[in-house]
């Protein structure tokens, strides 16, 4: 059975024969990405420019189906749109289809790896990563998986978070359980690794501190060993060279283990002001 579900998941990364199951106004010309999840094509939705997502078999509906409405809620510049989304028998497998604006421009972990990044550019990453923690704070809702892989940046240097896969809203306990962990070791706030089940916009606020961390140093300060990152103590001492940046008392806070004491969402967005679009 694993050898065909192998064989489906390389059929689903051709064009040709993806594209007779969809709807007419839905086309898939270049394969994006496969990944854990599914294979991502870049298309047309309703002629807008897209990123269509195609879900393996197996994965768990509810969370697919609730990444798919905290995107239908948000309305924000820094948070790729939901423009369709639809269940689509394929090959006698029901699958979700999924697709959204598609953001043109870099991840941010491949422009770590190309070039040091500008003390304004870390500012401007930081203010719209806050404006989408606001925007999905105001729904109530969590990202619980800021990283760089997940934002992009456009040529135009702004900021957009691109997956919402393990987006939880605060009411919504289906998916999990107390003292289960969710999101990727190294980004984790101390509060979500310890599996605390209602988080708050201040634990994306700490993984969004540890990016901009990431992007001055060109890596991980812990090699995302979370326990390390957790040990390093980087709200009373940040690594060289964002220590000496003008607004490395902000991400000090971002980074404090108590989460009470990390700014909100709108303290960045106010002391960033002038980097606003």
């Amino acid at each position: 059975m694993s050898d065909q579900n192998s064989e489906f998941k390389q059929w689903l990364e051709l064009p040709s024969n993806v594209s007779p199951f969809l709807p007419d106004f839905i086309q898939v010309t270049t394969l994006l990405e496969v990944g854990g999840q599914g294979v991502v094509y870049r298309g047309l939705a309703k002629g807008e420019d897209a990123a269509i997502k195609i879900y393996f078999p197996g994965q768990t509906d509810k969370r697919i189906e609730r990444e798919i409405t905290a995107l239908g809620e948000l309305n924000c510049a820094n948070i790729v749109k939901l423009l369709w989304s639809d269940r689509l028998n394929i090959q006698d497998n029901e699958l979700y289809v999924v697709a959204t604006s598609y953001v043109a421009g870099t991840p941010l972990n491949h422009l770590i790896r190309q070039q040091e990044l500008a003390d304004h550019e870390l500012a401007v990453i930081a203010y719209d990563v806050s404006r989408a923690i606001e925007a999905m704070w105001s729904r109530r809702t969590v990202h619980r998986d800021l990283k760089p892989s997940n934002i992009v940046i456009r040529a135009d240097g702004r900021a957009c978070v691109i997956d919402l896969g393990l987006a939880r809203h605060l009411n919504d306990s289906s998916l999990t359980q107390m003292g289960a962990t969710w999101g990727t070791r190294g980004y984790l706030s101390p509060e979500q690794n310890k599996g605390v089940r209602q988080l708050s916009c201040k634990s994306d606020i700490f993984a969004l501190g540890v990016v901009l961390v990431e992007c001055a140093m060109r890596r991980h300060p812990s090699g995302q060993d979370q326990q390390r990152l957790e040990a390093l103590g980087l709200h009373n001492q940040l690594t060289h060279p964002l220590d000496s940046w003008q607004y490395a008392h902000l991400v000090k806070d971002m980074l404090h283990p108590r989460q009470t004491k990390r700014p909100l969402p709108s303290d960045i967005l106010s002391t960033l002001s002038r980097y606003a679009p």
